[in-house]
């Protein structure tokens, strides 16, 4: 037990008290320690803190003590500072905290100038008897009241009795309080920079998740963009399915016309898979007779037949560990078959003329354009290969499926062509656009290259492509309004040279604005040229 009246002691306590405040960090902990510490500087029976809130509309109870009867913290009122938009200053709170000094009541029962009904009602709750009271203001360094600090019931060490609290004690606990005010703003200041710190980390840590999330999503859809083109829903859905079979060495089966750029997608599948390192070995099957074909995927001993003068690996064997694309499956011989069923089902091979089978590690990927199911019926494939093989199938949509993806195949063949060909030019005049993007494309992305590649061809340097550079099946699949240009109504006459205008700008725009090229290509004089370029104001 402090002894209040010996002033050295009082001292050492109280700087050994500020020493512990000043280095506790929890709050709950600090105020604890400054209402128990502040009712042993006073003889306090019973103590609180009020802290404002966030708001600075509210003092809200933290801490509680009482020597004689537990008081919990439901038993407090919140206190408003404000009522009607206007000072709350009735309550014993509300007036120490804006008027900034303490207030010291010597019973509140008996005490007629503020409004005590909040300790009333609290004692009626918990039977306590609230008689003395000692407020004071936790002042932080810019002077703003963050607290109120409320000691309840001063015991006489000498009596025993409960009497108001001596006018001397104020000034030491008034002291004790700004000190206590200092280390409550700091705790709060650090827990505020605690949590703000871990929202921060919880924010990060949650950017960082979806960031890879977004880029694992952004690596799959990008992940075959080196090679191939598709932005589509047709095509990101092929992407979804080629990403789901990188890691195995499960068989491909890759079903769709000719020219959807199957071959493209098998090397796409084995670039990224974990063969990438080996070989990958592509064979039409469809463009050999069987015995050759068979030679070519099997290989022979040197004596197997009549030329064979020395042994010759086949390709089944040179693919080894890596992937062997089988293209046009469906044209494959149906006495091959079998064959091509037994590397499937074992992982060997036997050469022609070869005693044994040797081991092998391939993984096959087959393409076909053909309807296997009608071939099986017809007895020109057979079943049990066609099972092997559609282990996991793709179907590879036509380009008439995926137009969306058409701007961007145009762009990048036209790029292509104008740098293999070394032609720099300015792009799609916007009527051979609109036809290259409205023809269907029955030979797919290979047609569409053999177009483009045909256009930059017949194209001049630095101009265009227009329509005169286009193919004409691709003009007589197009509508007729999308050759002519269109025309507002006015006369004959104003029509037709609006028309003859739009003809002298795309021959210009097709030779990159050379007058004498394009006088030429019309039939016109330069001379003549030049006066309708004046008289119709076309700009150059």
């Amino acid at each position: 037990m402090l002894d209040r009246h010996d002033p050295v002691a009082t001292m050492e306590e109280f700087i050994k008290t500020t020493i512990s405040l000043s280095t506790e960090q929890n709050i709950e902990s600090l105020l604890n320690q400054i209402v128990s510490t502040a009712r042993q500087l006073t003889g306090a029976e019973a103590g609180r803190v009020y802290l404002l809130d966030r708001t600075k509309r509210y003092l809200y109870p933290k801490v509680s003590q009482n020597d004689i009867i537990d008081t919990p913290l439901v038993y407090l009122s919140q206190i408003s500072l404000y009522s009607e938009n206007q000072r709350n200053t009735k309550h014993p709170c509300t007036y120490c905290a804006f008027s900034g000094e303490p207030l010291n009541i010597p019973d509140i029962y008996r005490y007629s100038g503020l409004d005590c009904t909040d300790f009333y009602n609290c004692d009626r709750y918990t039977g306590y008897n609230t008689q003395s009271l000692l407020a004071l203001p936790l002042l932080s360094y810019t002077e703003i009241t963050s607290g109120i600090l409320l000691l309840l019931n001063f015991r006489d060490p000498k009596s025993g009795d409960i009497s108001h609290f001596p006018s001397h004690l104020e000034s030491l606990v008034k002291a004790f309080a700004s000190q206590a005010a200092v280390a409550v703003d700091n705790a709060q200041l650090i827990e505020q920079n605690t949590r703000l710190i871990n929202l921060l980390n919880e924010t990060n840590q949650q950017l960082e998740q979806e960031n890879r999330v977004l880029k694992q999503k952004m690596g799959k859809q990008g992940r075959f963009t080196d090679s191939l083109i598709g932005e589509s829903a047709a095509m990101q859905h092929v992407f979804n399915l080629m990403e789901k079979v990188l890691n195995s060495n499960a068989t491909v089966l890759l079903r769709g016309e000719t020219g959807t750029g199957k071959e493209l997608i098998a090397k796409a599948i084995h670039e990224k898979s974990p063969r990438c390192e080996a070989p990958f070995i592509d064979q039409n099957c469809a463009a050999l007779p069987e015995t050759l074909l068979e030679s070519l995927l099997f290989g022979h001993k040197r004596g197997s037949f009549s030329g064979a003068d020395k042994d010759k690996k086949g390709l089944i064997e040179a693919a080894d560990g890596g992937t062997l694309f089988l293209d046009e499956i469906g044209d494959m011989p149906i006495g091959l078959q079998a064959k091509i069923l037994r590397v499937l089902q074992e992982q060997t091979v036997r050469p022609l003329g070869a005693l044994k089978n040797r081991k092998i590690n391939v993984r096959i990927i087959a393409a076909t354009h053909c309807d296997l199911e009608s071939l099986i019926k017809e007895g020109q494939f057979r079943e049990d290969l066609y099972y092997r093989l559609c282990v996991f199938p793709i179907d590879v949509p036509p380009l008439r499926a995926r137009k969306e993806d058409l701007p961007t195949l145009l762009q990048h063949f036209l790029s292509h062509y104008s740098e293999q060909y070394n032609k720099q030019l300015r792009g799609f005049s916007p009527p051979a656009f609109e036809v290259l993007l409205r023809y269907d494309y029955p030979g797919n992305i290979r047609e569409l290259k053999n177009r483009i590649e045909q256009a930059v061809l017949l194209s001049e340097p630095g101009g265009s492509i227009l329509l005169t550079h286009l193919n004409k099946t691709l003009l007589d699949q197009t509508e007729s309004s999308i050759l002519l240009p269109t025309l507002p109504p006015g006369t004959l006459k104003d029509m037709l040279q609006q028309y003859e205008t739009a003809i002298i700008q795309q021959s210009l725009q097709a030779h990159n604005g050379n007058q004498t090229r394009t006088a030429e290509t019309l039939g016109l004089s330069r001379r003549s040229l030049v006066g309708k370029i004046s008289r119709y104001q076309i700009k150059m």
